[in-house]
């Protein structure tokens, strides 16, 4: 394993002023300081061949959440040299490397997904609500069932109504929480007047092998989606935050193929973020009666993900704003502002002990909160508020912040 010039140089600009340990999630619940961006680009400069088990499972153990890259006073790239130190990792020194190989595998396989989906639905049937197993495959509560709005099709235009927005829906609102998508549709008919656009040909976004150092893989995914939806320019709506941020990023994965390089600035450019996209179309609930139960929205917390309070863009007024425009009063907030959940993708199958612990923290402050809900817009955070939740007893409690919405506003006779 060779260093590359960027692992040299950013080890080279490193001040080692600490920034990043402040903020850093994995060292605040293990106070170890190989396990900052500090000490990863401290070692990357400095190994000539940091290619055992030992660095492969120091690599591994960052969520790649960004907040070390926020923090960081010389705003050195912490992110890409340590993506490349696992690129270049020989197999035997890839931590859990069979483990991520087969959720990398399952999520790039469209028909593999269908079938967990379909045989989670036979198992979540048969076994009883109170074992482990139903806990971990009841991902999501229905909340807002699919058959709540017209069917979601991959055609070009539904009853005659030609859409006005495309939808990328990432793999968990296609496969294992289809309420998700359903809710988005509903959400985008009432502020657009049509149904999504949604490519049955679009795949996994590529982020899980990105992350993993299959840099291979992740740019055949992007490719993949290009062409999904090429053949018009209709703005990309995602309902998944960290599908948006690597699907934004499509431009720098693939900014060596000459032949995609402008179809993936194209793409880019059409990507949307949900809240923000809703907030800027105007959506409102409507004026009136409750036709329904009226929905307890008194006590909402918003759970930021890392992917938007961290990237360029810095997604984090937005979506309290368009819970306050529908529910009527801000979202609640924990204590020390918006924390890292601990999910990071692949981040919780390699180190599930580590990502346990940095739930712990904003989970025990959300049940101090006394909400009814905790909703964001993150696949991966919403699995792991999920987990967490079901654990402490209360597995209805964490929804998607579409699913939420779409609720109200039916109930207030939307």
């Amino acid at each position: 394993m060779k260093k590359t010039d960027k692992q040299q140089a950013a080890g080279d600009q490193c001040a080692k002023c600490g920034a990043c340990t402040a903020v850093c999630p994995v060292y605040q619940v293990t106070g170890r300081e190989s396990l900052t961006a500090r000490g990863r680009l401290h070692l990357l400069s400095r190994l000539t061949n940091p290619a055992s088990a030992v660095f492969g499972k120091i690599v591994s153990a960052c969520l790649l959440c960004g907040s070390c890259l926020d923090a960081c006073p010389r705003k050195i790239d912490t992110l890409s040299p340590l993506i490349s130190a696992r690129e270049q990792l020989p197999l035997s020194a890839r931590h859990q490397f069979l483990e991520k190989l087969v959720a990398r595998k399952t999520l790039t396989s469209p028909r593999l997904l269908a079938g967990l989906a379909a045989l989670r639905q036979k198992l979540l049937h048969y076994l009883p609500e109170t074992s482990g197993l139903w806990l971990k495959l009841a991902l999501l509560p229905e909340d807002f069932s699919p058959e709540d709005t017209q069917p979601l099709l991959p055609a070009v235009q539904q009853n005659g109504v030609q859409p006005a927005v495309s939808y990328f829906s990432g793999c968990l609102a296609r496969y294992l929480s289809p309420d998700i998508s359903a809710a988005t549709d509903f959400l985008s008919r009432r502020v657009t007047g049509s149904p999504l656009l949604i490519p049955g040909e679009q795949a996994c976004c590529g982020l899980a092998s990105f992350a993993a150092g299959s840099r291979k893989e992740a740019q055949d995914l992007a490719r993949k989606n290009i062409a999904a939806f090429a053949g018009n320019a209709l703005p990309i709506l995602t309902s998944c935050a960290s599908c948006y941020s690597h699907l934004r990023s499509y431009p720098v994965l693939l900014a060596d193929d000459p032949h995609w390089r402008g179809q993936a600035e194209d793409f880019s450019a059409r990507v949307r973020e949900f809240s923000r996209f809703f907030l800027e179309a105007g959506l409102a609930p409507p004026v009136g009666p409750e036709t329904g139960e009226p929905a307890d929205t008194a006590g909402i917390f918003y759970h930021d993900p890392c992917h938007l309070r961290f990237g360029p863009e810095k997604i984090i007024d937005q979506p309290r704003r368009l819970l306050k425009n529908i529910t009527g009063s801000p979202p609640l907030e924990l204590a020390g502002g918006p924390h890292c959940c601990g999910q990071g993708g692949l981040f919780h199958i390699a180190h599930p002990h580590l990502s346990q612990q940095i739930l712990a923290g904003p989970l025990a402050q959300f049940l101090e909160l006394s909400a009814s809900h905790v909703v964001t817009t993150c696949s991966g955070c919403l699995l792991q508020w999920q987990q967490g939740l079901g654990q402490a007893g209360l597995p209805d409690r964490a929804c998607h912040l579409a699913v939420l919405l779409a609720r109200i506003i039916r109930q207030k006779g939307g």
